[in-house]
């Protein structure tokens, strides 16, 4: 979904969204591929969520136990959400700083994969 993207920290923490898309499932489960880095950032990725009609912001995908995913080092991370997406969804990057020798002008290669989507089963 989002293929090779470099985010530089200009601070610390730096956060961008991405645009939002629309769900395709009542769960979905997310993997963040982390190819690179420079210095010694953490990326930090949430999802936000909102129906079409709501203004705003969105509000996190799990508000309550704040589920994300997090890497400091290459290869990949998942998560999933079960049950808390809306209509649309987007994702919230974040680079901090694993300990105080971070500076701004750290960066990270990453790429989203598609998300998996996946509908509750139900009994009849």
């Amino acid at each position: 979904m989002f293929e090779s993207q470099k985010l530089v920290a200009k601070s610390a923490p730096y956060r961008v969204l991405s645009p939002w898309f629309p769900r395709g499932g009542d769960n979905v489960t997310l993997t963040l591929d982390l190819v690179e880095l420079y210095g010694n950032p953490r990326l930090t990725v949430r999802a936000f969520t909102k129906n079409s009609e709501d203004p705003g912001d969105g509000t996190d995908a799990d508000s309550v136990t704040p589920t994300m995913i997090a890497a400091g080092s290459p290869g990949q991370v998942s998560a999933s959400w079960e049950g808390k997406v809306g209509e649309l969804v987007r994702y919230e990057f974040e680079i901090e700083h694993e300990d105080v020798t971070g500076a701004p002008g750290d960066w990270v290669l990453f790429r989203m994969l598609p998300p998996v989507w996946f509908d509750d089963v139900h009994q009849a």
